[in-house]
């Protein structure tokens, strides 16, 4: 057995030093509930909980064909709020392909929507025509993830494969379902968009909503999506070249996904600096809403830099369910200029309130920066977050943010393991930090999420999520070998307590 098979075994199950002192630190969940014989290699994670506490984990792996390259999306589920001892034995196959066809072809790119009513995924799959150009297809499961519909359902008219589906991005309320992904049909991509007021049951025509003349003229591509409570505003952002380099474009429907506004471009401005049409590049949109008439869009911007150096953040804002936005949009970061990245805006919105977190280089190594943005109107101060490291002593990256019941928490992936020499292996760690109430955001220090020795497995496709006073997360995690989907939760305010690696050398 190899050291490193040594110190896996010692976390999984517990261990006494050398003078027989019991060693106490908190276990992270595997979820994905893989064969030890025969261990797939699991990825692309995705978490969700309902507000009646049901976790839904899913992930892609190769169980079904461990030697070749074909994966499924598998799922697993906890009805009590993640406890250990209440989930699934196995997991569920979200995907069940086309008996009909020579093959129930591959699945990439899933994502996933949760509420009351059921959870439901959407993902690209290869299984139509000869040419393997990917399209959306979706399934549901309305008992708690038990089982899945029989038959998957093909949203778009694309029967025999001949154009490619990208990145189909899903929400809902109650029954009303809403889902956007961008497309070849026209020859560049487009933005397409369809949505189901049964939960998915139906579906209606799909929509082109980005309006380049002649259709497929330029690209089109990355959609953020969402819905109002009421299902009547469907909302979408995306980055669109129509004019040169990328800008950010915005549509809504006002009456439930029948039919769209025209769409409007939201990246101009003449805050500081100009950015005409296609000038500068403008890209990742991050699109959020209070689900009634306050929706913000942010995104990371180039105007500043001449497209070769930092991103700057930048967001424009609607007060009246995004008929009408500022005539131009505003910085958000306050570094210099072009200066320093300021990359991949998230942002979570209560009212007429934005929280916004990203991850900036402006004392060399990434930090996390948090600003909140009232009626349009950035707060003076922006803070770091990941206080428990000196100012860009190492990277934290992978930003998600949260907000449920009056909390807001940001979470990360950080290597202050492998900045402070603890590991040289150039693995992270995860981390996050909150504010509610009367708890404001700790300056001084962060938390701590995974419970694996420090810097000694690489982390990756990091989910996280707050329900009332407690935190959620799920990730892929290759601390035994393979990867594998790990789940853990604790308090707002509570942190794990991971093993020292020095405790068992």
């Amino acid at each position: 057995m190899t050291r490193s098979t040594l110190l896996v075994s010692a976390f999984l199950f517990g261990a006494c030093t050398g003078t027989g002192q019991e060693i106490e630190f908190t276990t992270d969940i595997r979820v994905d509930q893989a064969s030890a014989n025969e261990d797939p290699d699991s990825f692309g994670t995705q978490l969700c909980v309902t507000e009646a506490g049901v976790v839904y984990v899913l992930w892609l792996d190769n169980r079904l064909d461990l030697f070749g390259d074909k994966v499924d999306i598998w799922m697993n589920r906890s009805l009590s709020f993640g406890d250990d001892g209440t989930w699934l034995e196995a997991p569920v196959k979200v995907n069940q392909g086309d008996i009909n066809k020579d093959g129930p072809g591959n699945v990439w790119n899933p994502d996933l929507h949760c509420n009351e009513q059921g959870v439901f995924v959407v993902w690209e799959d290869d299984r139509d025509g000869e040419l393997q150009n990917h399209q959306i297809y979706f399934n549901r499961s309305t008992d708690n993830g038990e089982t899945f519909l029989p038959d998957d359902i093909l949203l778009e008219f694309d029967d025999d494969g001949t154009t490619m589906s990208l990145e189909p991005q899903i929400t809902g309320f109650s029954q009303d379902l809403f889902v956007a992904w961008y497309d070849s049909a026209n020859g560049a991509y487009d933005i397409f968009v369809t949505s189901s007021n049964d939960g998915g049951g139906t579906w209606r025509d799909t929509i082109r909503v980005d309006s380049d003349v002649p259709a497929g003229s330029a690209y089109s591509a990355r959609p953020q999506v969402a819905m109002s409570d009421d299902a009547e505003f469907m909302w979408v952002a995306w980055e669109d070249a129509r004019d040169g380099n990328a800008d950010i474009y915005f549509t809504r429907s006002a009456n439930g996904g029948v039919t769209f506004d025209d769409d409007t471009r939201l990246d101009g401005g003449f805050d500081e600096v100009d950015d005409p049409p296609g000038a500068a590049d403008s890209f990742e949109p991050q699109l959020c809403t209070d689900n009634l008439s306050n929706v913000y869009v942010f995104w990371h911007d180039s105007r500043n830099s001449g497209n070769v150096g930092a991103r700057d953040i930048y967001y424009n804002y609607s007060l009246n369910a995004g008929a009408d936005f500022f005539f131009d949009s505003r910085r958000l970061d306050s570094d210099g200029r072009g200066l320093a990245n300021s990359l991949y805006p998230v942002c979570a919105v209560d009212g007429n309130t934005a929280h916004v977190a990203w991850q900036d280089n402006r004392f060399e190594g990434y930090d996390i920066f948090y600003r909140m943005v009232e009626d349009g109107i950035p707060d003076l101060e922006e803070i770091r977050l990941d206080a428990g490291t000196a100012q860009g002593s190492s990277n934290s990256l992978d930003t998600i943010i949260d907000f449920h019941s009056g909390n807001v928490a940001v979470a990360w992936n950080d290597g202050r393991a492998e900045a402070e020499s603890l590991a040289g292996n150039g693995y992270t760690d995860l981390y996050y930090n909150w504010m509610g109430g009367d708890t404001d955001w700790d300056t001084e220090d962060d938390y701590r999420i995974d419970s694996m020795f420090d810097g000694q497995s690489f982390k990756v496709d990091f989910n996280f999520q707050i329900l009332g006073g407690q935190w959620y997360a799920a990730w892929t995690d290759g601390r035994a070998g393979t990867s594998d989907i790990y789940f853990q939760k604790f308090d707002l305010g509570v942190a794990s307590n991971p093993p020292r690696l020095e405790d068992f050398q």
